[in-house]
């Protein structure tokens, strides 16, 4: 039995007009291992290699349970086809909990990101007790800086976490 199939750790699906965000499936893995390996990966540690890979992908499903919250799997409706992650993070190095996007190539420029990205930010603050939400956009990455700014971000501060710099937007 593949308990990430079952959804074992209760993650909630969210649904939009196009989109359905739900638990992340065994099956991800090998398309997310595809993008982290590649170039469009630097703005998030990237590239990676196949172990650095699995341990993000495994790090979400910790996320999960250890926060009551994480990435969700970005899926089309009607084709089910995995196209990203939007989701919540709190990595160990950042104050805040994280509204994060990561859409794959051939889906960028469609809304995908800014609507699953609504809907995780509302989703969020209605259910998630969160004192705060922010977005950590490394300095450089021009699509996630517009993206944040079109959810509602305003830029508050910028700070050099792990000798990278940060632009940090707050929504809470």
């Amino acid at each position: 039995m593949n308990k990430l199939e079952n959804n074992y750790l209760n993650i909630p699906i969210i649904e939009t007009k196009r989109l359905i965000l739900n638990y992340p499936l065994r099956t991800d893995y090998k398309v997310l291992e595809e993008f982290l390996k590649s170039e469009r990966s630097k703005f998030v540690g990237g590239p990676y290699r196949s172990f650095t890979a699995w341990n993000d992908y495994m790090a979400n499903i910790g996320h999960w349970s250890l926060y009551g919250h994480g990435l969700w799997s970005l899926r089309v409706k009607g084709t089910n086809e995995y196209i990203g992650r939007v989701g919540i993070i709190k990595p160990a190095m950042f104050k805040e909990p994280d509204l994060a996007w990561q859409v794959f190539e051939a889906y960028e420029g469609k809304g995908y990101a800014y609507e699953a990205a609504i809907a995780v930010k509302d989703y969020a603050i209605n259910n998630f007790k969160l004192s705060s939400l922010a977005s950590h956009i490394v300095e450089g990455n021009f699509n996630s800086i517009s993206l944040a700014e079109r959810v509602g971000y305003e830029q508050k501060k910028e700070e050099i976490i792990d000798n990278k710099k940060f632009i940090i937007y707050f929504h809470i």
